[in-house]
């Protein structure tokens, strides 16, 4: 059974969106354990008092998602004093994002809503299909006991961390649609600050933006993480293999994985 967990042991000041991905319930009746894997919206901003959290974590490596110019642009000072050792892996280079041209579209277009749809579903491809290199390069780094526990983030933690947050819980052996209840806690965590974005974008905007369009871009949507998964497994028949084949992962390194990761 899914295990609904909407509260924080330790609140952090600065991040919206930090959780354990553990915790889960597999097909065979074991658990995730908790305190090895914890995804997270994006660090940067993080205070003295939330490094004094995430070091009341234990985390040793910081896993960051975003392209090497988020990366550059929005560094963490705090992070710089050795704490933990962060990687850079992005899962996307900066062509593969969205224009400004494009967001603007997205909001204000007439079929903005449609235009985002189709540039979601082409984005979580990317991510499955062109970011295997980068997607071994993960699962490597967390499959090794000396660098765990880690923490995995994006800007949002919602795409990027949540579809390899995902990957991890498949391979583990939860069931998709506990992991697909896993990957929507996003909105829950993000609903009282997307209430307060959306009120205010509706005053930028002279409300010519309807709350239903913004939710529909800023809020996790199982519709893009269902159409990927549908395909991996049509094509690879589980996430173990397509991990084997299509990312290159040895299966002695997916099992040490696995094993790393239950109870």
């Amino acid at each position: 059974m899914y295990r609904v967990r909407k509260e924080v042991d330790l609140p952090f000041e600065k991040l919206s969106n930090f959780r354990d991905i553990g915790g889960l319930k597999t097909e065979d009746g074991r658990n995730m354990k908790t305190g090895m894997l914890y995804r997270s919206d994006d660090i940067s901003r993080i205070t003295e008092h939330d490094l004094e959290r995430l070091i009341e974590y234990k985390i040793k490596v910081i896993c960051d998602l975003r392209t090497p110019n988020e990366h550059q642009s929005k560094h963490s000072h705090i992070l710089s004093h050795g704490q933990f050792r962060v990687f850079n892996i992005p899962l996307h280079l900066q062509e593969t994002g969205a224009s400004k041209r494009q967001w603007f579209n997205f909001f204000f277009g007439k079929s903005g809503d449609e235009h985002f749809k189709k540039f979601s579903r082409a984005y979580y491809h990317h991510m499955a299909v062109e970011s295997t290199f980068q997607i071994k390069e993960i699962i490597t780094l967390v499959s090794r006991e000396e660098n765990l526990p880690a923490l995995i983030h994006c800007t949002a933690g919602k795409d990027r961390t949540g579809y390899i947050s995902a990957v991890i819980q498949l391979l583990a052996g939860v069931p998709y649609e506990s992991v697909v209840q896993d990957y929507l806690l996003t909105n829950e965590y993000y609903k009282s600050r997307l209430e307060s974005v959306i009120k205010m974008m509706r005053w930028m905007t002279l409300f010519q933006v309807t709350p239903e369009r913004m939710k529909l871009i800023l809020m996790a949507n199982r519709e893009y993480l269902d159409e990927v998964y549908r395909g991996l497994m049509e094509t690879y028949g589980s996430i173990e293999l397509y991990l084997n084949k299509a990312c290159g992962i040895e299966l002695c390194t997916l099992r040490k994985c696995k094993e790393l990761l239950l109870e």
